[in-house]
């Protein structure tokens, strides 16, 4: 009796072990930026990881696509960079940079995935310790081709 209760705990309790973040899971997703004015897609490019901005939302629907600091559409700008490297305590950690679409300014970046499964991005200049820690949360709803959101895509998730 008490292993077939194991078993039956074990098999209803395996889906959310599977969906748990593992220290040295990649980030890949879609995921919703801190402030949820955007969605960046990170996908691998190679042995690396590549972020490029799938959607942005607007205030009002036929507001302007913003453009970069070059005067390009944002939409489809890939704005991190990063390789993989490892911690002092043996998780992997995605190093390298981060673009600002807004102003052309590069800082260097870490991200991870956290306990949550959250996406943790580091950025900086020179000094770690220096610089700021954004939360970007899994993104589940649709993104169309031309990065169009919703007014409230990122506020409910979809």
């Amino acid at each position: 009796m008490t292993t077939r209760l194991l078993i039956a705990s074990l098999w209803l309790l395996a889906p959310l072990m599977a969906t748990a973040a593992t220290p040295n899971q990649a980030p890949i997703g879609r995921w919703i930026t801190a402030n949820g004015q955007a969605v960046v897609q990170i996908s691998p490019c190679g042995a690396d990881l590549c972020g490029q901005i799938v959607g942005i939302a607007l205030a009002h629907p036929g507001d302007p696509m913003p453009t970069n600091w070059q005067g390009q559409p944002q939409c489809g700008e890939t704005i991190i960079n990063t390789a993989p490297s490892t911690d002092s305590s043996g998780k992997t950690v995605w190093k390298g940079s981060v673009l600002d679409p807004r102003n052309g300014n590069v800082y260097q970046a870490n991200i991870k995935l956290d306990a949550a499964n959250h996406l943790e991005l580091h950025g900086y200049l020179v000094v770690p310790l220096l610089g700021q820690t954004q939360t970007w949360t899994p993104f589940a709803g649709r993104t169309l081709a031309d990065c169009h959101l919703a007014a409230n895509a990122t506020s409910d998730n979809g």
